[in-house]
């Protein structure tokens, strides 16, 4: 068995600069990992993702998480907001954090929630880049979770760092993590210095800036026609004032009763299916560790890993039974259940090889 790989060192030799395929930004990764960096774009807000795995496979570090939506402000997005938003009320990352822990890694074997902590640290590094992208004003707060699960006989250690920063309406929570069988505390230098080596291309940067410039100016257009409503209201009769008042006061209540009978289910519901997770992942033992990373990876790209027949691995996206590699360029095709290439109009299944999916 591999022992561990020692973190890997801040010096400048132990790390190469890694570009994205679209180039929309840089980052130092650690020299002679299995690295890897990307842009997923499909939502209001491009994603800048990045992992990068230990040569022993015994270590796994990411930055980002697809999965996490754009939130904006409830009242703000009653008048509208950006394609995909979901509308929430501003969330500190220690409310944050465990939610979002419990969702997407519960379902590990041994699942377990560790101690909750600020991270003065990421709090800067975020306070930075907030700076060098130009915004006027940001509310942030950063902190760092631990937590831990099961592969075969052995306890793996994970670490997650987030923050959570508002702009007014909108806001944006970021998550990334370290996963391994030693400590990832000793990793954690290194996950941080990569995420303070990420830098955006200039002119997707000023796009950037011009896109929450706009955002800006339309949320400055609604404030200014609540303040028209609102004076309006004020010069009606004060008995009305007080009825509407009552009407708001009673229908506030309902909804905050109806919030807290959904929320009771949802946290009900969520437990529930973390313990049919965890007694179905339970029955899989395995001590190969580098499947265990590689999984860990795999759920925060939502991809599979899939090998040829010459031993070569791929990543895909996720979602099918069976994939299909076409020889002459590597374009892929994936398909449900017992579905074959025979059954797709126009496609030639002796262009394509089938691949396994790696357990």
């Amino acid at each position: 068995m591999h022992e561990p790989l020692p973190p890997p060192s801040v010096a400048p030799h132990a790390w190469e600069t890694i570009h994205d395929a679209e180039q929309v930004f840089t980052l130092a990764m650690p020299r002679g990992w299995r690295n890897r960096a990307w842009v997923k774009s499909d939502g209001p807000v491009p994603h800048q993702l990045a992992t990068a795995e230990s040569p022993s496979g015994e270590t796994a570090l990411f930055l980002g998480d697809p999965t996490i939506p754009q939130f904006i402000e409830p009242a703000a997005a009653m008048y509208g907001s950006p394609p995909g938003a979901v509308a929430r009320p501003y969330t500190s990352i220690e409310h944050f954090l465990p939610a979002y822990a419990q969702h997407r890694f519960g379902g590990l074997p041994g699942f377990r929630l560790g101690a909750m902590a600020p991270s003065p640290e990421l709090f800067q590094l975020v306070g930075q880049a907030v700076q060098r992208a130009g915004a006027a004003q940001a509310w942030i707060t950063a902190g760092r979770l631990a937590f831990s699960f099961d592969e075969g006989p052995r306890r793996v250690q994970a670490l997650l760092f987030g923050s959570s920063t508002s702009f007014r309406p909108v806001w944006l929570v970021q998550v990334h993590g370290i996963s391994t069988v030693g400590d990832p505390e000793a990793f954690a230098p290194a996950l941080l210095e990569m995420l303070a080596s990420l830098r955006t291309n200039p002119a997707v940067l000023q796009r950037y800036r011009q896109e929450r410039a706009q955002s800006a100016a339309r949320h400055q257009a609604t404030m200014e026609m609540l303040n028209q409503g609102a004076a309006i209201l004020q010069s009606n009769h004060q008995q009305n004032m007080a009825t509407l008042q009552g009407m708001a006061s009673s229908h506030q209540a309902h909804m905050a009763s109806l919030h807290e009978s959904h929320d009771a289910h949802n946290a009900a519901w969520q437990s529930q299916q973390a313990a049919q997770a965890a007694a179905h992942h339970a029955q899989v033992h395995t001590s190969d560790s580098d499947n265990a990373h590689r999984r860990f990876l795999n759920s925060i790209a939502e991809e599979r890993t899939v090998i040829d027949g010459e031993g070569n691995t791929y990543q895909v996206a996720d979602g099918y039974d069976r994939y299909f590699r076409r020889r002459s360029d590597g374009a892929w095709i994936g398909t449900r259940d017992h579905h074959d290439l025979r059954e797709i109009p126009g496609v030639n299944p002796g262009d394509y090889e089938e691949v396994k999916i790696k357990v």
